[in-house]
């Protein structure tokens, strides 16, 4: 792999020769998404497995994330996050750009840094699916229940 710095973007070259951005936003064709996850977690040495990337495009894609994240002061916090890119900067380490709803501005977050990782969901989300509150149901309340 090699990387290009000049007027233009920079790149990164993938062992089949095809040459990839070094950042990637939704506007990045979904194929092309997926194969810079690989290479950039190739060219970082897999200090960012690549699950937890996809974990990140996909939000970046699909709407926010929750992650439980060691900041540089190495305490632990958890965040919602709406990434809005993802790059693999020139030392080889792989950050988002994403809107913070903690601070409430877009900053950049190391994905080598996230711990755990999932999609936001709130009561809405659930929305037509059985309710798991039984306490609720009127066959929770026994035989006795009269409508």
């Amino acid at each position: 792999m090699s990387t290009t710095n000049g007027t233009t973007a920079r790149t990164v070259a993938a062992k089949s020769g095809m040459i990839l951005p070094t950042t990637i936003d939704p506007q990045t064709d979904f194929n092309l998404m997926e194969v810079a996850c690989h290479v950039y977690s190739r060219s970082n040495g897999y200090k960012v497995a690549y699950d937890t990337l996809a974990l990140v495009k996909d939000a970046m894609r699909d709407s926010s994330a929750v992650v439980l994240y060691i900041g540089a002061d190495g305490k632990q916090d958890a965040r919602v996050l709406w990434p809005n890119s993802i790059t693999l900067t020139k030392d080889n380490a792989i950050v988002t750009k994403a809107y913070c709803t903690m601070r409430r501005e877009v900053k950049s977050f190391r994905i080598d840094r996230v711990l755990t990782i999932h999609e936001l969901t709130t009561p809405d989300d659930m929305a037509g699916e059985p309710s798991q509150d039984f306490e609720d149901s009127p066959s929770a309340w026994g035989s006795g229940y009269r409508a």
